[in-house]
């Protein structure tokens, strides 16, 4: 009985955060329905897991290169986002025996890209953050080259329908984010890499005491983390018919967002590729919430803004509480003695 309480408790505490995601998910759902006065629709719950699902991939990029740790973030993803649409659309221009070769010259950018900031973050030093955000004004100056010379921008057909098919009233995109994050979950608990990332994440001197090869695992982390925001700029401009500069600005603190609300510790070493998928969509429904209560596009960054402080102030207080803990375990001093 004490070993499934603790188990219970160690899995509230590890998922407590995506689950309350989830449960406001529901309570946002029925809210919306009351306030459209339709009642509750599977229809209007779909379509806001079809918009949160591009959200989710640059979500997933995010989560993996905050999980390397000393408070990394990816600050070039919205360049990457943008990028890809450039030279997906660019490439292809609407002929479907091009998609091939425009879907590896996106990841090939990304690979370059990825591998840049790691080796300015691992080798020069420079924050992640500092880093990244370096990289974005390169990218967003190599888009607009690019955007100089491609000039018509038309959406394949198979590519179209990638992002826009439904089966059986269910967009593919939503199953084809559920697999990127049923994949990148078997990743990071069932592989070397992944455990190595987590193992750099908590303690990157005791990773590499312990044999990980902190370099390699963090030069993957920001490859994988580049090539999956250039292949959302892909479908992003596949959904919306076009490329066009700034795209992926508004992804730069929603990605951040939808992991801190999906159970990824800022701090590193902790990921939750399900809980990403939840806090993605738990803060699509907010905004649909807010829109329909007449709410403004600035007041909608506030309650995200106010949302992130609130769950980053409750994981603070987490971690404070479990390092508590560990200092006061075989310390006479944290003893408490009852008459």
């Amino acid at each position: 009985m004490k070993k499934k309480n603790a188990r219970l408790q160690e899995f509230t505490q590890r998922n407590g955060s995506w689950l309350f995601a989830a449960a406001g998910c529901i309570v946002l759902w029925v809210l919306m329905g009351t306030c459209s006065g339709n009642g509750l629709s599977l229809k209007s719950l779909i379509d806001n897991a079809y918009t949160a699902s591009f959200l989710a991939i640059a979500g997933l990029a995010q989560m993996l290169v905050v999980t390397t740790g000393r408070g990394a973030i990816d600050l070039s993803i919205p360049g990457m986002i943008t990028l890809g649409a450039y030279v997906s659309m660019g490439l292809c221009n609407g002929q479907n025996s091009m998609i091939l070769p425009a879907l590896l010259a996106v990841i090939a950018s990304g690979v370059l890209v990825g591998f840049l900031n790691s080796m300015m973050v691992i080798h020069l030093k420079i924050p992640a953050i500092i880093a990244t955000m370096a990289m974005n004004y390169l990218i967003v100056t190599v888009t607009m080259l690019i955007g100089h010379n491609f000039n018509v921008f038309t959406v394949p057909s198979i590519l179209k329908n990638i992002a826009t098919f439904r089966v059986a009233g269910v967009p593919v995109m939503i199953l084809l984010v559920v697999l990127l994050a049923l994949a990148i979950h078997f990743l990071l608990t069932s592989t070397t890499y992944g455990k190595g990332l987590l193992a750099t994440g908590q303690n990157l001197e005791a990773a590499r005491l312990a044999g990980v090869d902190v370099g390699k695992t963090q030069i993957l982390t920001y490859v994988f983390a580049a090539v999956l925001a250039g292949l959302c700029g892909a479908l992003i401009s596949a959904r919306v018919t076009g490329a066009y500069l700034g795209m992926g600005n508004s992804y730069q603190m929603d990605s951040i967002a939808c992991i801190v609300v999906g159970g990824t510790l800022m701090s590193g070493g902790r990921a939750n590729a399900a809980g990403t998928l939840v806090g993605s969509l738990f803060l699509y429904l907010i905004i649909s919430c807010m829109q329909l209560m007449g709410a403004n596009a600035g007041m909608q960054s506030m309650v995200k803004g106010a949302l992130i402080i609130a769950v980053l102030l409750i994981g603070a207080a987490e971690n404070s509480g479990k390092n508590l803990k560990k200092k006061c375990e075989g310390s006479t001093a944290c003893e408490v003695k009852t008459s």
